[in-house]
């Protein structure tokens, strides 16, 4: 029987992953909390078909369409890559765009607007162009010059469209990369370093970190200073949440980035104009300067060393220290 990969997967980074979602798609573990971001998506997706209605779009091929849940596919040798295109979009000014529907969370929203999908989400380009292979198969019209994503901001629902060229090249690409998964016995003992999220929502994270050659399974480690009665290495609880922790931190770091660099360019335009107030987008900014003084404690404790001894207290304070063990 020939084998399937997901359009939902082709764009996926990790071949491993993508060669257990070929081979061994019932061992996929989805923990409850991915489970619900995932439904997320899935319930709002007729919401926003109308949002699309009611700003001018025709919507076909999605529920409340006679043409719904139409399944394409693009052969390649040893299988094929199928699924479910969402909707195919047109006004007055673009007839018969296929698009995407997708929910992300504030910061991937605000990324993926500034950047665009060709950049910041490239796995959605991929899959879209699946979806166009497969709707030209099948001989549905589609624009055979652009693809869109529609964005959701889940925090405010906030809504955006990106649109992009349709590129057949990618289509060969992908075409090319589905047929070596095909073609492997094993998973890939190779992986470059993937983004915290393609392990924090891979669904066969437990088989990698058992059984993949490449990457053995994490030996714990134990600081003593802890008051701790029972390490288990093994409790699903743990891994995911020593996971959600890397990704809060990781998140932290990009947002600090992403402030630093928003108040660069706030801060230049505002000198540039010679104004404290920027709007745009219905946002305003006032930019004020203050000078403000704090006191120096380490100075103090330097000066006066048994002065700072008398009105120092003792806390506690626990520390998250995480690396990476191989």
């Amino acid at each position: 029987m020939d084998k399937v990969l997901r359009a939902s997967k082709a764009g996926f980074p990790c071949l491993r992953n993508l060669f257990y979602s070929v081979n061994s798609p019932d061992m996929g573990i989805t923990s409850p909390k991915t489970q619900r971001i995932f439904n997320v998506g899935t319930y709002l997706e007729p919401m926003v078909v109308e949002w699309l209605r009611a700003d001018g779009w025709e919507v076909t091929y999605n529920p409340g369409s006679q043409e719904a849940e139409i399944e394409v596919a693009v052969p390649v040798e040893g299988g094929l890559i199928a699924g479910h295109p969402d909707c195919i979009i047109s006004n007055e000014d673009m007839d018969s765009v296929l698009v995407d529907i997708k929910t992300m969370n504030d910061r991937a929203f605000t990324q993926w607007k500034r950047e665009g999908s060709l950049k910041s989400k490239p796995q959605y380009v991929e899959q879209l162009h699946v979806y166009a292979a497969g709707c030209i198969n099948k001989g549905i019209l589609i624009n055979q010059q652009k693809l869109g994503i529609v964005g959701v901001n889940k925090n405010n629902s906030d809504w955006h469209i990106d649109f992009f060229d349709f590129d057949f090249a990618k289509i060969a690409d992908i075409q090319a990369k589905a047929q070596a998964i095909f073609a492997m016995s094993e998973p890939p003992e190779e992986c470059s370093p993937m983004e915290s999220w393609c392990c924090s929502y891979c669904e066969f994270a437990h088989m990698c970190e058992l059984k993949g050659k490449n990457k053995p399974a994490p030996k714990p480690t134990i600081d003593t200073s802890l008051p701790l009665s029972m390490v288990e290495t093994g409790n699903d609880a743990i891994v995911h949440a020593l996971k959600d922790l890397v990704f809060a931190r990781e998140l932290a770091g990009q947002a600090k980035t992403m402030e630093a660099d928003a108040k660069q360019v706030l801060i230049a335009e505002a000198k540039a104009k010679g104004i404290d107030t920027l709007k745009g987008g219905g946002l305003s900014c006032t930019i004020t300067e203050r000078k403000s003084s704090r006191f120096d404690s380490a100075g103090f404790r330097q000066a006066h060393p048994t002065l700072a001894a008398q009105f120092t207290t003792e806390g506690t304070t626990t520390y998250f220290t995480l690396k990476e063990e191989f």
